[in-house]
């Protein structure tokens, strides 16, 4: 058996191929459309002010050198440390006080 083919019957196949670019364009297009509308982002009202904390807590210095000198001074003095079971008293009842929340 033998087949022939005659001529270009129909619709060329670069319209074809023009046609499935095309759809495949305005595909696209409406995806990236459809794309750009349901992204979004909404931040709750916890969530800014934990940030904001964050920001603050990072621009703090380390170190607070007033405390520090102020606690060199009261050592210095006698008046840090001097009294160690006013100083567990203390401890405790913080810890417990921490406990309670």
């Amino acid at each position: 058996m033998t087949s022939r083919i005659d001529g270009n019957q129909g619709t060329p196949l670069s319209t074809h191929i023009d046609r499935a670019e095309t759809a495949k364009g305005a595909e696209r297009a409406q995806n990236q459309a459809k794309a750009a509308k349901a992204d979004r982002v909404e931040v709750s009202s916890d969530a800014a002010l934990m940030n904001s904390a964050v920001l603050a807590a990072n621009q703090a210095p380390a170190i607070r050198s007033d405390r520090v000198e102020a606690a060199k001074k009261a050592l210095a003095d006698g008046t840090l440390g001097a009294d160690a079971g006013t100083l567990a008293d203390a401890l405790i009842d913080h810890m417990m006080d921490d406990q309670k929340r």
